[in-house]
């Protein structure tokens, strides 16, 4: 009995085989190069833009209020925009601007607006945007793009730092965009 069951052990061993393994190798050798240089084209850059010194620090000292006099607030709804410059928390400037008869957003008339509230309030950089629920990305990218730079060459805003007192002009309004109603649901 034992001589038949070594027997039969050593026949489970022989039926042993080679696994090829080189079609799996050249897929890797295709695919590899392949995925290496897709991933070039998917690369994300960021662009810094030369500001000046004083505009920097006018900037860093607005992010840096944690008490704010002034607020500027727009709020994106299905009936259009709504802009609120508030002061020690009293709305102190309001303007409402309707949607397009092709309901559309009336983009030019929020950039005139806030080329005003800037001019009023050079020193203030942030908006607290609030887009309603059934507001399109694209929609709320085009807002962030028309608050940041005033698009009119001539228009200047003066800025000084209160440390220094120096002064600088720039073309910036709003850079820094604050979505206000995002703990809101």
């Amino acid at each position: 009995m034992k001589k038949k069951l070594r027997s039969d052990l050593k026949n489970q061993g022989e039926e042993s085989f080679e696994l090829d393994l080189s079609p799996m190798l050249a897929l890797m050798v295709c695919l590899i190069p392949i995925m290496l240089l897709s991933t070039e084209f998917v690369r994300v850059v960021i662009i810094e833009s030369p500001l000046p010194q004083v505009v920097q620090r006018v900037i860093e000292q607005d992010r840096q209020q944690t008490e704010r006099q002034v607020s500027i607030t727009l709020a994106m709804t299905e009936k259009g925009f709504d802009l609120q410059v508030s002061r020690s928390g009293r709305v102190v400037r309001r303007w409402q601007g309707p949607k397009k008869e092709d309901k559309s957003w009336d983009l030019e008339g929020l950039h005139r607006e806030l080329v005003s509230v800037k001019t009023e309030h050079p020193q203030v950089f942030r908006l607290d945007l609030r887009p309603g629920s059934g507001v399109a990305y694209n929609d709320i990218v085009q807002v962030i793009d028309e608050a940041r730079v005033a698009k009119d060459e001539a228009v200047r805003f003066q800025v000084v730092d209160e440390q220094t007192q120096e002064t600088a002009e720039t073309q910036l309004m709003f850079p820094d965009v604050l979505f206000g109603n995002l703990l809101e649901g």
